[in-house]
């Protein structure tokens, strides 16, 4: 088995996308470790052309007692983005800083957004809404 992850493009605009992740553990399965959830060359339409950059602009979250992260994909080390803790819900928006921007260079970043988890165990479940402004 593996753990159940859907994820659902609620918008797709010109300047935006809106991303909405259920996980939920299948109770065997070990954590997850730099999942794709968003790869700018594929979740888009049209897809972006070679060098895709996102920027994440808010998340909203609720997590039932898993933690995980947020990183942009780079080919030698990933850069953490953002931290989610387990048994909490949050909103935040980071639009009026800019927004959390991949800040690779052109030959290390391949523009996807990842997850990695902690402790997603039996039981476990959680929701993510992700807004995306596209680079």
């Amino acid at each position: 088995m593996a753990h159940k992850i859907t994820i659902t493009k609620l918008m797709d605009g010109p300047k935006n996308g809106v991303f909405h992740i259920f996980i939920e553990s299948d109770g065997v399965s070990p954590d997850l470790i730099d999942y794709v959830l968003i790869d700018p060359a594929e979740s888009f339409s049209p897809s972006f052309p070679n060098k895709p950059l996102i920027t994440v602009e808010s998340i909203s979250y609720d997590l039932t007692g898993f933690d995980s992260y947020l990183d942009f994909d780079y080919l030698i080390s990933d850069t953490k983005l953002w931290s989610m803790s387990g048994g909490q819900s949050a909103m935040v928006d980071f639009g009026y800083l800019g927004g959390l921007k991949d800040r690779s260079n052109a030959l290390d970043g391949t523009g996807k957004l990842q997850l990695t988890t902690s402790g997603l165990t039996a039981g476990k479940f959680g929701s993510i809404i992700i807004r995306v402004k596209k680079s």
